[in-house]
């Protein structure tokens, strides 16, 4: 639970010029846990390596260059029961969740989910199918909300540093 926790913490509060090395990484976490953004429990559970290898990623580097980013947006909205159930068609649900990173791009949004399943790159397709109920969800939400076309899903899994488009 701490390394699930800890890890998302720091994708939320993580300077995006932070630099793909150890040291940039860890004297990050430092600063999170002293300005209490962190517990010491939460920063010793820190998978170093992986955060190092995000950052030296094409997706860190495409979030980073992004004009404009969310992170951890929060949202809330009503939407119709049916695109979960078509039984319950016409029935308003209310979809709660948390976007871990929404980033602009020229041809819309794009939503990423950060995962910290224990995944070989081999079994990381799969996995990824198991999570495309929830970036669905979440790429018609934000629709709505940010009034703007959700054009990629994107799933990146910490273990082992691979980005699963869906």
């Amino acid at each position: 639970m701490y390394k699930r926790q800890a890890m998302h913490l720091m994708m939320q509060f993580l300077p995006a010029d932070t630099a793909a090395e150890p040291e940039a990484v860890r004297a990050a976490a430092e600063t999170l846990t002293a300005q209490r953004l962190l517990t010491p429990e939460q920063a010793a559970a820190l998978d170093i390596p992986a955060l190092v290898r995000f950052l030296a990623s094409p997706l860190a580097e495409r979030i980073r260059s992004a004009p404009q980013v969310w992170r951890e947006y929060r949202f809330a909205l009503l939407t119709d029961a049916a695109i979960y159930d078509p039984a319950a068609a016409g029935e308003e649900m209310l979809l709660q969740g948390v976007a871990d990173c929404v980033f602009q791009t020229p041809e819309g949004l794009a939503v990423v989910d950060f995962k910290t399943d224990r995944v070989t790159a081999a079994e990381a397709p799969q996995r990824a199918e198991a999570y495309r109920t929830q970036l669905d969800a979440y790429a018609g939400a934000l629709e709505r909300i940010l009034e703007r076309p959700v054009r990629e899903r994107i799933l990146y899994f910490f273990a082992c540093g691979e980005e699963i488009s869906l």
